[in-house]
């Protein structure tokens, strides 16, 4: 009698220890099979650009439409669409307005602006500034008019981001016409790009730099904090 219970006792303690195994793989499952956290969507682009009311306060701004977004990276690069460039190989990389955001200031006393754009994806920043510091001086050609492009390439902005530059490019009419230039500091911030501009066009002015500093360092911030 003692023997049947002992095995019986046997038999069932043997087939807790299966259920139990069984409910424990099973749990086991459950944790591995576990959905992970899905990564952060990012940041739309519009929520990039530094609003316009921190423009300084002598450039009342407003964030530009498609067309004026075009037109805002075209005169940051100096090459009129439709251009013929000579040297070829200095024309300006194809411009991705339809990735690209941009807030343009005027100061109405001086006739200058500042232009803040960001892109994104962007292509690497490098190839960019190597082009630049290639071209010190370059032709276009529109409309029956021939202009001189001069590239300074200027010591990078100390800010925080990947990569940077700073180029002052003149735009020359040969024969009448006005004179345009522009100050541009740019930076990289993974597959984000932030530049901001001083233009002018007309009589021979110097760049509001200490404006030009500070509007590009807070963009830039707005985009490292974001993305």
């Amino acid at each position: 009698m003692t023997a049947m219970i002992n095995t019986r006792a046997w038999w069932v303690y043997g087939c807790a220890l299966v259920m139990a195994s069984t409910v424990l793989t099973g749990c086991g499952r459950v944790v591995v099979g576990s959905a992970r956290l899905a990564d952060s969507a990012p940041v739309p682009i519009d929520e990039l650009l530094i609003e316009p009311a921190r423009f300084p306060a002598q450039y009342p701004a407003a964030v530009l439409d498609g067309t004026a977004v075009y037109r805002a990276l075209n005169d940051i690069d100096g090459v009129a669409p439709g251009s013929v460039v000579t040297p070829a190989d200095c024309a300006p990389p194809p411009l991705a307005s339809h990735r690209s955001v941009a807030a343009e200031g005027i100061d109405s006393a001086t006739a200058s602006s500042l232009i803040v754009a960001v892109t994104r994806p962007a292509p690497d920043l490098r190839e960019r500034g190597e082009q630049l510091r290639r071209c010190a001086s370059f032709t276009t050609a529109h409309q029956g008019v021939t202009s001189d492009v001069t590239v300074t390439m200027l010591p990078s902005p100390p800010v925080d981001a990947d990569d940077s530059f700073a180029v002052d490019q003149t735009v020359t009419p040969q024969g009448e016409g006005p004179v345009r230039r522009t100050l541009t500091f740019t930076a990289q911030i993974g597959d984000t790009r932030v530049s901001a501009t001083w233009l002018h066009q007309g009589d021979a002015q110097d760049p509001d730099t200490v404006s030009l500093h500070t509007l590009f360092n807070d963009a830039v911030l707005k985009v490292r904090r974001s993305v």
